[in-house]
């Protein structure tokens, strides 16, 4: 081993065993960075799972008791959620919190990205578009998050119907950073 440190250390071989070396260590640094942001990619894209199944689960809550408020029978409930078949209903974060008075805070702190930055509360929203035949799980139900995922917003469209769910698109847009 001595002789193979002399040899590789003498006047001829030193620049090129220094040269093999640092290459190793660049290396080495290049593959932790890797793995390293591979890891908070993954971490991100489980939170922003979580977060959109979740807001999921929370607009249909809201929409199921909406629905049930407009009326006291089927057809007048039906004939009333029509009005909001193409502009949808639209609502977001902050006031799908305050309709869970006893969770509002829980709700709110719920919603974090995997670095614990808090969800933008107005743009987090979710919009609902009831459809035929108007029954209360007739609806389209799109997520959108701003949670600052990788400085994405994320968009998820699902389809309800008799309480089955099917995740149709997702979609993310990165922002502009404007100057």
């Amino acid at each position: 081993m001595k002789g193979f440190l002399k040899k590789a250390f003498n006047d001829k071989n030193r620049k090129k065993t220094i040269g093999i070396l640092c290459s190793i260590i660049a290396i080495i640094i290049l593959i932790v960075v890797i793995l390293v942001s591979n890891s908070l990619t993954f971490k991100n894209k489980k939170v922003e799972k979580h977060l959109s199944v979740r807001l999921e689960e929370i607009g249909k809550t809201f929409y199921e008791k909406f629905y049930n408020q407009l009326g006291s029978t089927d057809e007048e409930r039906s004939n009333k959620i029509k009005n909001y078949t193409y502009e949808g209903i639209i609502i977001d974060l902050e006031n799908l919190a305050i309709t869970n008075f006893n969770e509002k805070q829980a709700i709110l702190d719920e919603f974090k990205n995997a670095a614990g930055v808090s969800c933008d509360v107005n743009k987090t929203m979710v919009s609902i578009y009831p459809k035929e035949p108007y029954g209360i799980h007739d609806y389209d139900i799109v997520v959108n998050l701003d949670c600052g995922l990788d400085n994405k917003e994320t968009t998820t469209t699902s389809k309800v119907q008799e309480e089955t769910t099917t995740t149709t698109t997702t979609v993310a847009t990165t922002k502009k950073k404007s100057r």
